[in-house]
C-alpha cells in the first residue's frame, strides 16, 4: 500500500520530516531548512540524521515508535547556532503514521526560551528597582508602567500592594479596585492559592529563584485566561517583610491553538486507524468468496462435463451466493461513504408498512434457511405512514441479519411493529451471544465488532448504517443485552417526517 502522506493534516505553524526507519527522508515540509545550517541541501532521499546530529544513536526509539511499541518521544530545547551566527530553539516530536514511517514534528521554541531568560532577567531588574528605588514610588510607577508583562507584588499572606498597567489592561480592573484585595480574585486556581498563602507555609522553599506555572484566572467580566505566570519570594533591602513578585503573560490563544493541534492530530491518527481496519476487513471479506468463485470456476472448467446436472447447480449457486456477499459488502461501503460525505438522502414516501414488513421478513427468512425462524408481529393496527423505504429496508435488514448471524441455529428472532401516535416502533429481539457492556459503548462505529464474535464473519458496517438511517429519519436506536442471553434492538422513527398527510 502506498501511504497518500499528502492526506496528513498538519497546522501550518510547524514544520516536519516524513522518515522511514532508516531515518531516509520520505517526505518534508516546504520551509524545514531553517532549523539546519546547511539550509539549501536538505532533500528527499537524504539521511535525516546527517542534517540533524540529534537523530544519531535514537535508532532504537525509532523502531520502537514505528513498531507501536512506544507511543511518541520528545525532544525539548535542541539548540542550532546557524550560519549567520543566529541561535534558533526547538523541540522534536517523533510519532507513527504507518508500520513503515515517521513523522517528526519541529515546533520552533525560539521566543518561548528567550521569553523564559527576558523574564528572568526583568525579574532581577524589578528586584533590584525594588530595593534602590524603594523611596521613588513616583519613579518605580513609572518604570512598571512601561513592562510588557503582567506585574503584581503581594504580601506573604497575598494581599496585592502593586500592579503595573498591563496588569489593568489584562484583568480589567482598575488599580484601586485590586490593591489590598487578596490575589484569589483573579486566580482561580484554589489548590495553588492554598498551597502558596496557607497558615505556616515554609516561606524558605519560595526564595530559590523564579518558579513558573501556568494558572487559570478570570477578567472582572468573567472571561476565563490562561496565565503563565513566574513567581519568586523576594526580600527588599530596607523592608522587613519579604514580597511575592508575579510575572504574566497571556497564553490563552497558545493553549486554543495546541488544544486544536492535538485535536486535529487525534483526528488524523483515528482515521489511520479507520483505514488499516478498514483495509483488513476488506480483504478478510473478500478472500473468502473470491476463493471459493475460483475453485468453483476452476472445478467447473475441468469436470463440468463429467457432473450431473444438480452437482454443476451447486457450484453454480455457491457463485451466485458468493457475487452476492461481495456486492451487499460493496453496497454497504457505499452506504457508508456516502453517509460520510453527507450524500445519503432523506426520501420519504407513502408507505404500506404491514407489506413492507412481510415482503422484507420473506426475503431474509429466504436467504437463513430453514435454520432459523424469524416472527413478525404486529401489535397494533397500521395506518399507512411517510417514510424513506430505502433506508427502512437499511435498517431491518441489518438487524434482521445480525439477529441471525449471532443467533444458534434453529433460533427463533422475533420482529415486532407498533404505531403509537406520531411514532412507529420496531423492535427485533434474538437469543444469541449478546454484546458484552463494554462494547456496547462503540457498537455504531464504523468496523467495530465486539469481542466475543469468534470466527463469525462480518465487516463491522451494519450497525453503523443503522445509526445513520435511523438519524437521517430524525429518530432514535436502543439496545440492551447480556452475554450468553442475547439482544434486543429498539427502533423508534417519526412518521409523516419531511412530507404531508396527503
Amino acid at each position: 500500500m502506498v501511504m497518500q502522506f499528502s492526506q496528513i493534516f498538519i497546522p501550518n505553524s510547524l514544520e516536519y520530516l516524513v522518515v522511514n526507519e532508516q531515518l531516509t527522508v520520505v517526505k518534508k515540509s516546504a520551509k524545514i531548512q531553517q532549523f539546519t545550517d546547511d539550509q539549501e541541501n536538505l532533500k528527499t532521499g537524504d539521511n535525516a540524521s546527517l542534517f540533524f546530529p540529534e537523530l544519531v544513536g535514537i535508532d532504537g526509539i525509532v523502531q520502537d515508535i514505528i513498531s507501536g511499541k512506544r507511543e511518541q518521544f520528545e525532544l525539548k530545547g535542541v539548540t542550532r547556532t546557524l550560519g549567520n551566527k543566529k541561535t534558533i530553539y526547538f523541540d522534536l516530536s517523533f510519532e507513527r503514521i504507518d508500520p513503515q514511517h515517521l513523522l517528526i514534528l519541529f515546533t520552533d521554541v525560539t521566543q518561548e526560551m528567550e521569553l523564559g531568560q527576558s523574564l528572568v532577567q526583568r525579574a532581577n531588574e524589578v528586584e533590584l528597582l525594588l530595593s534602590h528605588l524603594s523611596k521613588s514610588e513616583n519613579y518605580i510607577k513609572q518604570i512598571l508602567t512601561s513592562m510588557g508583562d503582567a506585574l503584581l507584588v503581594t504580601t506573604p499572606s497575598g494581599t496585592i500592594k502593586t500592579i503595573n498597567q498591563t496588569t489593568q489592561q489584562l484583568f480589567k480592573y482598575s488599580e484601586a479596585e485590586l490593591l489590598e484585595q487578596f490575589i484569589g480574585k483573579i486566580i482561580q486556581d484554589q489548590e495553588f492559592l492554598f498551597s502558596l498563602y496557607s497558615p505556616n507555609i515554609d516561606l524558605s522553599q519560595y526564595q530559590q529563584g523564579f518558579q513558573n506555572i501556568e494558572l487559570s484566572c478570570h477578567t472582572k467580566n468573567g472571561e476565563s485566561l490562561i496565565i503563565e505566570f513566574s513567581y519568586s519570594l523576594i526580600q527588599i533591602a530596607n523592608s522587613r517583610q519579604p514580597v511575592f513578585v508575579y510575572l504574566g503573560r497571556d497564553i490563552t490563544q497558545k493553549k486554543a491553538a495546541e488544544a486544536e493541534m492535538n485535536k486535529a492530530l487525534a483526528k488524523e491518527k483515528e482515521l489511520n486507524e479507520l483505514k488499516s481496519r478498514f483495509i483488513s476487513m476488506t480483504s478478510h471479506e473478500f478472500r473468502n468468496p473470491l476463493s471459493s468463485i475460483s475453485m468453483s470456476v476452476e472445478l467447473l472448467e475441468n469436470f463440468a462435463n463429467q457432473w450431473t446436472p444438480e452437482k454443476r447447480d451447486k457450484h453454480l449457486k455457491r457463485i451466485k451466493h458468493c457475487t452476492e456477499h461481495m456486492t451487499n459488502l460493496l453496497e454497504d461501503v457505499l452506504v457508508i461513504g456516502r453517509a460520510e460525505a453527507g450524500k445519503l438522502e432523506f426520501n420519504p414516501v407513502k408507505l404500506d408498512l404491514s407489506y413492507f414488513c412481510r415482503e422484507l421478513v420473506e426475503e431474509v427468512q429466504l436467504i437463513a434457511g430453514d435454520k432459523y425462524h424469524i416472527k413478525l408481529q404486529f401489535l397494533n393496527e397500521l395506518q399507512p405512514i411517510n417514510l424513506d423505504d430505502k433506508l427502512l429496508r437499511h435498517i431491518l435488514t441489518n438487524l434482521l441479519s445480525n439477529a441471525i448471524k449471532y443467533s444458534p441455529e434453529q433460533g427463533e428472532i422475533d420482529l415486532k411493529v407498533s404505531q403509537e401516535g406520531e411514532l412507529v416502533q420496531f423492535t427485533v429481539q434474538d437469543h444469541g451471544i449478546g454484546i458484552p457492556v463494554e462494547d456496547q459503548e462503540r457498537l455504531f462505529e464504523c468496523f467495530h465488532r465486539s469481542k466475543n464474535v469468534g470466527e463469525i464473519s462480518g465487516t463491522g458496517l451494519g450497525l453503523s448504517i443503522v445509526k445513520r438511517a435511523v438519524d437521517l429519519h430524525q429518530g432514535e436506536i436502543k439496545v440492551s443485552s447480556e452475554v450468553g442471553v442475547g439482544t434486543c434492538f429498539e427502533v423508534l422513527l417519526p412518521i409523516n417526517n419531511g412530507m404531508g398527510n396527503g
